[in-house]
């Protein structure tokens, strides 16, 4: 086995246990019935920092 496919494998094996350990927290976070609002970083992501005027 090349070391490319060493890597990529375990490449594969962390997304797919981020995956796992983050979809349960992802649907907690779903059906929670208040309104996160605006500040809420998960429902609104801010890919780059707000400019202060």
């Amino acid at each position: 086995m090349s070391i490319f496919e060493y890597v990529t494998g375990w490449l594969l094996v962390l997304v797919l246990l981020a995956m796992l350990l983050v979809t349960p927290l992802v649907i907690t976070h779903n059906r929670t019935l208040r309104d996160h609002g605006a500040d809420c970083w998960w429902c609104h992501p801010r890919l780059l920092p707000h400019k202060r005027r």
